[in-house]
């Protein structure tokens, strides 16, 4: 009996460590676009955060917290504040935004949206060529 329950306990043991290395694998999948820390963040959220001192906008599906970037912007923080709490895609890529401010949105990064509320990042949602993977 004690043979079957150190098989049975290897196991399990083994199926866990697995199970968690699946979890684990899946994580860094779903994050490595992002900073670290990555998290899911509802539209309803993000619609609380619209005020200069607390401004987080949303862009490819991925939400950005800027308060600190408002000051820095070369067009100017009322530009920005006027997609505080809100969806600012066609906005960031109606003003033709470089390469390299496409890349530089990478340190703001705080989360991004549930799937359901995705509007790029999911399966059958629109695709464009040059958002950031």
């Amino acid at each position: 009996m004690a043979k079957v329950s150190s098989i049975v306990s290897g196991f399990l043991s083994n199926a866990l460590a697995a199970t968690v290395q699946l979890s684990v694998n899946a994580q860094e999948s779903s994050t490595k676009d992002c900073t670290p820390g990555e998290k899911v963040i509802t539209m309803k959220e993000v619609s609380w955060h619209d005020e200069a001192d607390d401004c987080w906008i949303i862009i490819y599906d991925r939400v950005y917290d800027i308060s600190d970037f408002l000051d820095e912007h070369p067009g100017g923080s009322d530009l920005l504040l006027e997609y505080a709490g809100r969806e600012a895609s066609g906005a960031f890529r109606g003003s033709g935004h470089s390469a390299q401010a496409i890349r530089a949105l990478d340190r703001f990064c705080i989360g991004e949206l549930p799937m359901h509320e995705r509007i790029f990042r999911k399966p059958g949602g629109y695709k464009l060529s040059d958002i950031p993977e």
